[in-house]
């Protein structure tokens, strides 16, 4: 399941991932990106709680995760991942070689950081 948090404002878009993500919430996800793309300018910025995220149900699923990155990779300027595992972290490593954001990643008692960063 994928969330929207309530620290949705303006070009901010809070994501929270909860359990095993499938297709049908990735094909949900992009036209609520365009949208807010759309809606702000052009560039968002994002939050991601990744401190339930278990996987992804199968490769469809995260065949889906990649094009969704690949599709709004320059709209993004900035990307802020919470999360508490080693996997978490390597995954927002693994981030900063392909985006074109920039990428901070937070420990979960650190989200007013996180969104503070966002923010600036």
């Amino acid at each position: 399941m994928i969330d929207f948090l309530p620290q949705n404002r303006g070009n901010l878009v809070a994501l929270r991932f909860i359990g095993k993500v499938g297709h049908a919430e990735f094909e949900q996800l992009g036209p609520l990106l365009d949208a807010q793309i759309e809606k702000d300018g052009g560039t968002i910025r994002l939050f991601l709680d990744l401190g339930e995220f278990e996987g992804w149900q199968d490769l469809h699923a995260a065949w889906d995760h990649f094009i969704l990155v690949k599709q709004h990779n320059k709209a993004v300027e900035r990307i802020a991942v919470i999360g508490t595992e080693d996997w978490e972290r390597r995954l927002a490593d693994l981030m900063l070689r392909f985006a074109v954001a920039e990428v901070g990643y937070y420990a979960p008692d650190r989200t007013e950081a996180a969104i503070l960063w966002l923010a600036g």
